[in-house]
């Protein structure tokens, strides 16, 4: 957890800087609780659906920065699209993992871009990769009991569609 995060879920701090923001409010409707781990998870708070919302936003957040890692290639404005909605999914991802468990999970800072000697075999892994969360998130949006958690993985595996749709137009055009 970062140092900024840490001093903005300091209860003594939140209570005065909510004191100082809503006065006439009296008492304070938020109660800030401090996590004794590092990153707000709790284990098995949201069950298997937990787990797999978890495992994808590790996913999206590994496929963002490798796709911003491949930007630099003659492609950069395509690239940064995929980078860009890799990141928005796994914004979306990590929202309904904390409506799920009431933990918040993000750990954009700890994601390393994976390396590829050149832009063809990056582009074939992220394709593969694409691929296989399309399928896995038809599989999970069967098996999800929330209707809302379903509908959006249908939307993330169409968005998984749309993106193989996009690498192929690289590919063409390289």
């Amino acid at each position: 957890m970062n140092d900024a995060l840490e001093r903005a879920l300091d209860p003594a701090l939140f209570a005065r800087v909510w004191k100082r923001v809503a006065p006439a409010e009296g008492r304070c409707p938020v109660e800030v609780v401090q996590s004794k781990t590092p990153g707000c998870w709790q284990d098995g708070a949201a069950g298997e659906s937990g787990a797999y919302l978890r495992r994808r936003v590790e996913e999206e957040l590994r496929r963002w920065r490798s796709c911003q890692g491949l930007a630099a290639s003659r492609h950069s404005a395509a690239l940064e699209r995929l980078s860009c909605r890799a990141y928005r999914r796994a914004k979306r991802l990590s929202a309904a993992l904390f409506l799920a468990s009431g933990g918040w999970y993000f750990p954009a800072g700890g994601m390393r871009p994976q390396r590829w000697r050149e832009l063809r075999t990056g582009l074939r892994e992220l394709y593969r990769g694409s691929q296989r969360t399309e399928r896995e998130d038809r599989q999970a949006a069967e098996a999800a009991s929330d209707p809302a958690l379903r509908e959006l993985l249908l939307s993330l595996a169409e968005e998984s569609r749309a993106e193989q749709r996009m690498i192929c137009k690289i590919l063409e055009q390289s």
